[in-house]
């Protein structure tokens, strides 16, 4: 029940916004499908290629993430029963998955992330039991391990960090006894068939120059502060440690922490449990590895669902007052919250909420939208509809042949999915796999240029680079000021040059 209800959530929510700044580049992606890109795997582009049917509307885009959301909540509240959870354990379990901060936002959108607390949820499922039917004397079975091992491959065709994850479980297991389950010839056959599983990938990027290291270092170098001054990630190691240990709280709401802290201490404390401290030692190492290459606070958000499904196990057998009331505070919380992670409100109604929070608005200022992800769902036809009027503007035969270049895969994804009603061509890109899809015939003579990361170098490979205007869209303050649109002629050198040198990897 409690899945249904989350499916049907994000099924009522999925519509109200615009589409998310990845999801544009994702149904470009579905356009050019392949067994790779240069930023990630293909399922989200896959995903992207089933909506297109229903010419990409966002309900059927998003369809699939609220159903993987629903489905973490079933493996989460398995979980708990396999471990001998009740009625009330596994209830407290599914709420607290469902109304995560984080699974909720990932559940409403199509993202590289929207399918890790599925599939990060299903390893550590499979993963315990195979550990427990070892503890209970029997070899694990070839079907539990191919389970898994199926399981695995579906997050790497996700997102790469199922690796981290399934690294992390390995180490876990290798410093506690139960290593003794990795000797297992299942254990083995499950490697052998997640390889031959994830090999055409493992193709792609070989044969790409393993382009995703490439993304991962432009990652790093390009982060920048939101515009309320927030920055997540930093080069100093304490000040990066402290802000990704707030991000975890932030993420799963602060009241869902008894809970998941419980399922981290718990293998420690009470020895029906003990076989699960890898599962504890899996998420120290995840953190750690985490803080030290400067990740994302979202990275390791999959892990989360199985320690709240633990967790609930321990808080059922706490004085019935006290899990009552932890439960009705987390779950009154979680919905009191709720605006904050899924669109139930109208936009003018989301700001107006987060100024009676006093999250804007204080001392006379303006209150604005200062949700990033939901900010990043505004401003797109504008753009496009902003370029399209300095497209037209050009003389017939300059027209013809200028190219409209965006320096993100976000403005390029914009512009081929609205650009066809303002009679615009497809766009070219210098951002990751848009670079690999090249110039579209177009020799570079004229270039409409969108986007000021790449204006410098612009200006050293053409002699005129004009300022046309800039498209503003004040719901995007937090995340970037105007976009920059360009007139960029008269080329200093051939246009294969130009483009070699305009590309970059990274988000």
């Amino acid at each position: 029940m409690i899945a249904v209800a989350t499916f049907l959530l994000h099924c009522a929510t999925a519509w109200r916004y615009g589409y998310f700044r990845d999801e544009l580049y994702f149904i470009a992606c579905g356009g050019h499908l392949a067994w790779g890109y240069v930023d990630q795997p293909p399922l989200v582009a896959f995903v992207a290629w089933l909506a297109r049917p229903t010419h990409d509307a966002q309900f059927a885009l998003r369809l699939l993430p609220a159903l993987a959301a629903a489905l973490a909540v079933v493996v989460g509240m398995q979980i708990t029963r396999e471990l001998g959870g009740g009625r009330f354990a596994r209830a407290l379990a599914g709420i607290a998955i469902a109304l995560l901060p984080a699974y909720l936002l990932l559940g409403n959108l199509l993202t590289t992330t929207s399918f890790e607390p599925l599939s990060w949820t299903l390893v550590v499922w499979l993963a315990i039991r195979m550990v427990r039917a070892h503890e209970a004397g029997t070899a694990p079975t070839r079907e539990i391990a191919l389970a898994l091992a199926a399981s695995v491959a579906f997050g790497l065709y996700g997102k790469y960090s199922m690796g981290l994850l399934v690294a992390a479980l390995v180490i876990g297991l290798l410093v506690t006894r139960e290593r003794r389950v990795l000797a297992s010839p299942a254990i083995a056959l499950g490697a052998v068939v997640t390889v031959l599983l994830v090999l055409p990938n493992l193709l792609w990027q070989a044969t790409h120059g393993w382009a995703f290291l490439a993304v991962l270092a432009g990652d790093a170098a390009h982060r920048h502060a939101f515009n309320d001054g927030l920055v997540l990630e930093t080069r100093n190691l304490a000040s990066n440690t402290l802000a990704f240990a707030a991000e975890q709280l932030l993420y799963t709401n602060p009241l869902s922490a008894p809970v998941w802290i419980a399922g981290l201490i718990v293998p420690f404390t009470r020895r029906p449990l003990r076989a699960l401290r890898f599962i504890s030692i899996a998420y120290a190492v995840l953190l750690a590895v985490a803080v030290v290459l400067e990740a994302k606070g979202y990275y390791v958000i999959g892990i989360y669902a199985p320690l709240l499904a633990i967790g609930a196990v321990e808080i059922e057998r706490a004085a019935g007052a006290l899990r009552v009331t932890l439960f009705a505070v987390l779950a009154a919380v979680a919905v009191l919250t709720l605006p904050l992670s899924i669109p139930v409100l109208p936009i003018d109604g989301f700001i107006g909420y987060t100024k009676a929070l006093g999250m804007t608005g204080r001392d006379g200022t303006p209150a604005r939208l200062i949700q990033p992800v939901y900010a990043e769902e505004f401003g797109w036809e504008r753009l496009t509809r902003d370029v399209a009027a300095y497209y037209h503007a050009l003389p017939p035969a300059q027209r013809a042949r200028t190219a409209i270049y965006a320096d993100t895969y976000a403005d390029a994804g914009a512009i081929d999915f609205y650009g066809a009603r303002y009679g615009l061509p497809h766009a070219i890109g210098s951002q990751n796999t848009y670079w690999l899809w090249g110039t579209r015939g177009y020799d570079g003579s004229s270039l409409i240029a969108i986007g000021a990361t790449r204006y410098a170098l612009l200006r050293t490979q053409y002699a005129s680079c004009r300022l046309l205007g800039t498209s503003d869209e004040p719901l995007k303050w937090v995340v970037e000021g105007p976009s920059p649109i360009y007139l960029c002629t008269h080329p200093l050198a051939p246009f294969a040059t130009i483009w070699a040198r305009l590309r970059w990897y990274g988000a």
